[in-house]
Formats: structure tokens, sequence, C-alpha cells
């Protein structure tokens, strides 16, 4: 039967005590597959030439996958990463992947977010202006300065 009121707060703060205190799950071989096949083929390009096809995906990435997987193994009080750790932690990671690196039109944008990502586009913006000799700039100044750094941009109009 499936419980429909909710835990006591007591309940849930012992709970969460004890899986603190005693569950300290440790990565099976199975679970480190999965989250190193998911890390590998992010970061290796579809065609293996065309760096552009990768996600920008860090280190930091593998970390999170792997500190998630724990904490979804300790939730569980399990001494153990599963193989099903590991999976709904990947599909969380790629959900979240298609939220980030998808923009306003439902386009892939893999500029979005991550490494390399629009902030360092506008930091690069700014200081290619700040290198400038110019005081003031004009909208085909600014148009240059995008053009020059590569940066997709439709106009300054």
């Amino acid at each position: 039967d499936f419980q429909k009121e909710p835990l006591p707060l007591q309940t849930v703060k012992d709970y969460i005590a004890y899986a603190r205190e005693y569950c300290k799950p440790k990565m099976t071989d199975v679970a480190a597959q999965v989250l190193q096949e998911y890390f590998t083929n992010l970061r290796r390009p579809q065609n293996n030439h065309d760096r552009k096809s990768s996600v920008p995906i860090t280190t930091r990435q593998l970390e999170a996958l792997i500190r998630l997987s724990q904490a979804r193994a300790k939730a569980c009080l399990r001494q153990y990463v599963l193989r099903e750790d590991a999976e709904d932690v990947v599909e969380l990671m790629i959900e979240s992947s298609r939220q980030v690196h998808t923009d306003e039109a439902g386009n892939l944008d893999k500029g979005r977010g991550g490494v390399g990502g629009k902030s360092k586009q506008k930091r690069n913006f700014i200081e290619a202006m700040r290198n400038s000799t110019k005081g003031e700039f004009s909208y085909a100044d600014l148009q240059h300065i995008a053009d020059r750094l590569s940066l997709p941009c439709g106009g300054f109009r």
C-alpha cells in the first residue's frame, strides 16, 4: 500500500543522520563503466575529427556524476553504487545538458553554458573593447569587434 501521509519530520531527520553516519557507498565496476562510457562519449567528437561536435564537459562534471551516484546509493542505504544509480544519474545529466544547451527556440546550441559558453564570449568582447584606443564605439565598431572575435550576432541595431 502506497503511503499517502508524509513521514514525520523527526523520522526523516533520523534517516538522513543515519545515512550520513553509516552509509559510505563504494563505486562498483559496472557503475563506473556506465559513467565512464557516458563521459567519454560526450568528450569524443562523433566523427573523431570535428572538435565542435563534442559537448563542452570537464572532469568536474565526471566528479559530479560520481558524487551524485554515491548520493543516490546512500539515499537507499546501500553499501555499493549500482548500475541503476549510475544510469539514473546519467539520465539526469542528459536532461540537464539538454536544458542548458537548448536555446529559446528549442535548437541545440553547444555554446550555451559550460566551458566556452556565452560568459567567456562576453568577457572576450569586453576585453577587446577595453584594449581599443577608442573611447566611444559606433554600431559599426561593435560589429567589427564581434566579427574579429568570430562571435555569432545578428547585428547591433
